[in-house]
């Protein structure tokens, strides 16, 4: 299951729930504050490919060479 970060209208605290991909805010509270008015953010994420640090949501073509 992926993580999701959501962003509380009520008191701006920022939070992060590990949930289904495709389910909603539904019943989701803010851990501050308890306001059910949430929003889900988006965010990348990072990874190691070949012994350097990738940033998520690029695609395009390996490096030359090929991976290693």
């Amino acid at each position: 299951m992926p993580l999701y970060e959501y962003h509380c209208a009520g008191c701006g605290s920022r939070f992060e729930v590990l949930q289904r991909v495709g389910q909603g805010s539904e019943g989701l509270e803010c851990p501050a504050c308890g306001t059910t008015d949430v929003e889900k953010e988006f965010s990348t994420f990072a990874g190691s490919v070949g012994g350097g640090v990738s940033f998520g949501g690029g695609g395009g073509c390996p490096p030359r060479g090929g991976f290693t």
